[in-house]
This record gives C-alpha cells, sequence and structure tokens, in this order.
C-alpha cells in the first residue's frame, strides 16, 4: 500500500511539471491551440493560406485555408488477375498497385488503404478525421469542406504519423478547434 502512494505521489508531481503552454492561433475563420514550442512557418500559397509547424520532434503539421484544398487523396489500384499485377509491378509502370483475390471487399474496406478515416463533429461542423494504421507509415488530418458558406475549405496534415507527445498534441489541437 505504502508503495502504491509513493507512485502516485510521484507521478502526480511529474504530471504537474509537465504542463505545456499552448498559444491560440487563427486562420480564416478557424481559431486552435497549439503547444507553444512549436515553431510557425509561414507558406506562400496560389490560392490559399497556408501556414506549418514544426513539432517538438522536427516533424511538420501543415493548416491551410482556402478553396482548393484537400490533401486527404490516398488511394490504391486493387489488382485481381495475377498476371497482369506481375506485369505491372515488373514494368513499375504503377506505384500503388497491390493484388487482392478479393477485389470488390478488400477495396469496400480500405484494407490496403494505409489510414483509417471516419467523420466527426467538431465546434458544430463535419470533419473528416484521417488516422494513421501504423506507427511509421500513413498520415494524421482533419478536413472541414466550405467552412465558411464561401465555399473555403479548412485542412490540417502531417506527411507523417506523429510521434510521442506530437500525437497526443494533436488531439489537444482537434479539441480546441473553434470556427467562427
Amino acid at each position: 500500500m505504502k508503495k502504491i502512494f509513493i507512485i502516485s505521489l510521484v507521478s502526480l508531481l511529474l504530471n504537474c511539471n509537465n504542463k505545456e503552454e499552448f498559444k491560440k492561433e487563427t486562420l480564416g475563420v478557424v481559431t486552435f491551440e497549439v503547444p507553444d514550442n512549436w515553431k510557425k512557418k509561414d507558406i506562400k500559397g496560389i490560392d490559399s493560406k497556408i501556414i506549418s509547424f514544426i513539432t517538438s520532434n522536427s516533424d511538420t503539421i501543415y493548416f491551410e485555408y482556402g478553396a482548393y484544398n484537400n490533401p486527404f487523396n490516398e488511394s490504391k489500384i486493387i489488382i485481381n488477375d495475377s498476371l497482369i499485377y506481375k506485369a505491372l509491378k515488373k514494368n513499375s509502370i504503377v506505384e500503388n498497385i497491390v493484388f487482392s483475390n478479393n477485389k470488390e471487399l478488400d477495396n469496400s474496406q480500405g484494407v490496403f488503404l494505409d489510414n483509417y478515416y471516419y467523420y466527426d463533429t467538431i465546434s458544430g461542423h463535419i470533419a473528416k478525421v484521417m488516422l494513421p494504421k501504423k506507427s511509421k507509415r500513413g498520415q494524421m488530418g482533419l478536413y472541414f469542406e466550405n467552412i465558411d458558406g464561401k465555399k473555403n475549405n479548412f485542412s490540417i496534415y502531417t506527411l507523417r504519423p506523429l510521434k510521442e507527445v506530437d500525437s497526443l498534441n494533436f488531439f489537444k489541437l482537434k479539441r480546441s478547434i473553434q470556427i467562427k
């Protein structure tokens, strides 16, 4: 019993000292919070406002606000003919090609995709959420379509899965989103 109390007390003290500070940011009609130690970079966009943040583990999270952004374009070509599959693979014609005996079922279930996708309501708006299936492959992201009634979209995404505390901070960021 004494050991449990000591472990609990040490854990509580460590958690109190690890309070991370967050700062508010705004892009278009969206306000959100990011950790103070993330470094902001403005990126010149053609038809969108784009910023990025370099995380504590040197990963990059992109934020885009504009009419023509949708980074969730993952797709695979599923072949159920082994001869065609081998010929395409041998000649390197297509990169995102996979073989399946159950092409229609595997495609409808997203078996070969690197990410899971689902919809969630955030600040009263429908968002498509993208999370990696594996820790070393895939992406993380949020996508809001027509967020302001003027056909502008808003997206937050990474090019690879975030690690450790950055992954947790991504979910804190998600919870902090406010849309005007």
